[in-house]
C-alpha cells in the first residue's frame, strides 16, 4: 500500500496544524495587543529546555537506545516533561524511532526520508501507521514501570503540565493567556519542529562523515536547534554511545547534561565508543569519496595514495583490536598489562592518522583532476 493511502490521523492533523497557528500567530497577535515583558520570553526557554532535554536526553539517548543508565527520579523527570512535549508516551515515540534506526532509509522506515523532505518531516505523522502500538521491539521498556505510566497518563500530563502549568505561571505573572501561549503553544512548536528537524534536515544537508551509505549527515545547525542532536550521521553509526557531538567544540549540551548528572550519581554506565573504532568508520566513509578520485589520477599517484591508505586501514585495525584486548586485559584483573597495550593502541591509532593525512595531503595537490 502506498503510505498516502493509509487512514488518515485526524487529530494529528488538526493538533499540527492549528498548534502553529495559535503558537506563533496568536502569540504575536496578543502580545502586540498586551504587551511583552520578559518573564514570557524566560517561560519559553526554561520551558524548551526542560522539555527539549527530555526528548534528547529522556526519550532519546536513554530510553530508545540505552546509552546509559538513569536513577527512577530521573527517570520520572524525563517521563513527566517529555509527555509535554505532545510527541506521544516514551514507550510508542521509542518504537517508532528503533524501527527507523533497523530500517533507515528503507521501507519499513517510518519516516524515511526517501519519501521527501516534508514526509520526513512531519507528513509521516498525518497517517496511521500499521506498525505503531504493537510495542514488540520494546520489552526492556514495557518491563519499566514508569514508562508504563507515563503510556497510560500521557494524555492527561500534555493538558495538565504542558498547557496548564504555563498557564498557571502567567497568572502568578498576572497573564495566564500570555503564558499558555508563550509556555504552551509558542514552546510545543518549537520543540517539535526542532525534533522534527532531526528527522529531515538532517537527513538531507551537511556531511555523512562516519557512514556514507545512509543518508544520516552531521549538520551543526540542527545540532545548535535541537539540544546536541545535529551530529546525526555519527548517531547513526554508533547509536549507543550517549554522545553526539564527539569534538570539544561541537554544541552537544544533552551530552554535558547527562556527565553533570554522572557527577551527581544520577547517571551510569556511559557507553562510549572507543576512538579506534570512531576513526576507522570515518575513514571507511571516506573512502567511499576517495575511490571515485582516484581513478581519475595517473598510476603512479593513485598507487601510492593507496599504499598510504592501506597501512592506515591496517594501523587502525590493530589500534582497534588493541584498544578491545585492553578492555578485556582491564576487566581480568592482569595486572598493568592493559596500560601498556592501551599505550600500543595509541601508538598504533597516531601511525593510522599520519598515514591518512599523508594521503590526503597527496591527493589535494591534485583537484583539478578529481
Amino acid at each position: 500500500m502506498n503510505v498516502y493511502d493509509r487512514p488518515k490521523d485526524w487529530v494529528n492533523i488538526i493538533f499540527l496544524g492549528a498548534s502553529p497557528v495559535i503558537g506563533i500567530v496568536g502569540t504575536a497577535l496578543y502580545t502586540a495587543y498586551a504587551g511583552f515583558e520578559w518573564w514570557m520570553l524566560g517561560l519559553l526557554i526554561v520551558s524548551y529546555l526542560l522539555v527539549g532535554i527530555s526528548i534528547c536526553g529522556g526519550y532519546h539517548r536513554l530510553f530508545s537506545h540505552r546509552a546509559y543508565e538513569a536513577s527512577p527520579l530521573l527517570q520520572s523527570f524525563f517521563a513527566f516533561f517529555g509527555a509535554m512535549a505532545a510527541q506521544n508516551s516514551i514507550l510508542w515515540w521509542c518504537s517508532m524511532h528503533r524501527i527507523h534506526h533497523r530500517y533507515v532509509d528503507q521501507e519499513w522506515d517510518p519516516y524515511s526520508i526517501k519519501r521527501g523532505f516534508l514526509w520526513a518531516h512531519i507528513f509521516w505523522i498525518f497517517f496511521r501507521n500499521p506498525d505503531a502500538g504493537s510495542f514488540e521491539n520494546s520489552p526492556d521498556l514495557e518491563a519499566n514501570p514508569i514508562v508504563r505510566w507515563q503510556h497510560n497518563w500521557t494524555k492527561v500530563i500534555l493538558v495538565v503540565g504542558g498547557f496548564g502549568l504555563p498557564a498557571l505561571v502567567g497568572w502568578m505573572f498576572g497573564d495566564a493567556i500570555a503564558g499558555l501561549l508563550w509556555g504552551g503553544f509558542l514552546r510545543v512548536v518549537v520543540v517539535h519542529h526542532s525534533t522534527f528537524f532531526v528527522n529531515s534536515l538532517a537527513h538531507t544537508l551537511g556531511e555523512p562523515s562516519y557512514d556514507s551509505e545512509v543518508s544520516a549527515r552531521d549538520n551543526w545547525l540542527v545540532a545548535l536547534l535541537t539540544l546536541g542532536e545535529g551530529y546525526h550521521s555519527f548517531h547513526h553509526r554508533f547509536a549507543s554511545d550517549y554522545r553526539n557531538g564527539i569534538r570539544w567544540y561541537q554544541w552537544d549540551p544533552t551530552k554535558w547534561f547527562i556527565r553533570l548528572l554522572h557527577s551527581m550519581g544520577l547517571t551510569s554506565n556511559l557507553r562510549i565508543t572507543p576512538r579506534p573504532v570512531i576513526e576507522r568508520a570515518r575513514m571507511q566513509a571516506s573512502l567511499h569519496v576517495l575511490e571515485g578520485r582516484l581513478a581519475t589520477l595517473s598510476h603512479q599517484i593513485s598507487e601510492e595514495i593507496e599504499r598510504r591508505v592501506d597501512a592506515a586501514r591496517e594501523a587502525m585495525d590493530d589500534a582497534a583490536l588493541l584498544w578491545r584486548r585492553h578492555l578485556t586485559e582491564r576487566a581480568s584483573g592482569i595486572g598493568r598489562t592493559w596500560r601498556e597495550t592501551r599505550h600500543q593502541s595509541k601508538i598504533r591509532l597516531r601511525e593510522a592518522r599520519r598515514e591518512w593525512k599523508a594521503a590526503m595531503r597527496l591527493l589535494a595537490q591534485f583537484p583539478e583532476m578529481a
